[in-house]
Formats: C-alpha cells, sequence, structure tokens
C-alpha cells in the first residue's frame, strides 16, 4: 500500500498543468503590455536624436565651409551665394541648408575684421540646429 501511495504522488507531481501554463501565459503578456509604452517613446526619441544628429553634422561641415571660404570679404559673399542643394537621408528625410553673412564693410580702413556667419538646417521633421561664427577678413577683396 505505501508503494501505491509513493506511485500516485509521483504520477500528481509530474510537469506543469494547462492551467499553470496559461497563467503563465497572461503574466507574460501583461508584462509585454506593460513594456509597450516605454517601447514606442524610446523609438520616437531615437527618430529625433538621429533626424538632430544629423542635421548637427551638416551644420558642421558649412560651417567648415565657410571657414575654408577665404578671408576677404568677396569670398565670404561668394560662399554666402552659393546655391546649396537639399540633403536627403535614408529614412526619407530631407535637410535644407541655410546660410547668413553679415555686412561686410567696402572702405579698405576697416580691416582687418571679422564678419558674423550663421548656419541653420531645417529639416522636414524636427527642429532646425544652427551656429553661428566669426570669421576673420584681411580685406575687402
Amino acid at each position: 500500500m505505501d508503494n501505491a501511495a509513493d506511485a500516485d504522488s509521483v504520477r500528481n507531481d509530474s510537469g506543469f498543468g494547462l492551467i499553470e501554463i496559461i497563467v503563465s501565459m497572461f503574466l507574460l503578456g501583461l508584462l509585454a503590455i506593460a513594456f509597450l509604452p516605454l517601447l514606442v517613446t524610446s523609438m520616437k526619441t531615437t527618430v529625433v536624436n538621429s533626424t538632430t544628429a544629423t542635421a548637427t553634422q551638416l551644420v558642421s561641415q558649412q560651417m567648415e565651409l565657410a571657414r575654408g571660404a577665404g578671408d576677404t570679404c568677396a569670398a565670404i559673399t561668394a560662399f554666402h551665394l552659393a546655391v546649396i542643394d537639399v540633403v536627403p537621408d535614408a529614412r526619407g528625410v530631407s535637410y535644407q541648408p541655410v546660410r547668413t553673412v553679415g555686412p561686410c564693410s567696402a572702405a579698405l580702413a576697416d580691416y582687418p575684421a571679422t564678419v558674423k556667419v550663421t548656419v541653420s538646417v531645417i529639416p522636414s521633421t524636427g527642429a532646425t540646429v544652427s551656429a553661428t561664427t566669426l570669421i576673420y577678413l584681411r580685406a575687402p577683396s
């Protein structure tokens, strides 16, 4: 009789039952639903950060072009008037660089001088990124 009772207890305790499996699946589903808003928010933040990083890189490139344009008023004015193409990225976001150059003096007595150059990049989605610098000018032309 002792052996029969041991055989019943071994047979009853082997493995998970259907109820335990359903309860564990339900709990896993609740956890997944609880983390879904966090996942959506993090994906939106990643898109915004990626757009801002690309726009910042384009501003940096335009600033380097401004610094390399030359040290005369004519060179900086030519830089300002040059046509700038819209830059697309792999995600379909378009970036429009915009250059603004402060006024240059035509009088030779006013040199050496500095001129204020502002570069902005306007993405089709997200916020505008801009930077301003002063560029040393040695002569009007």
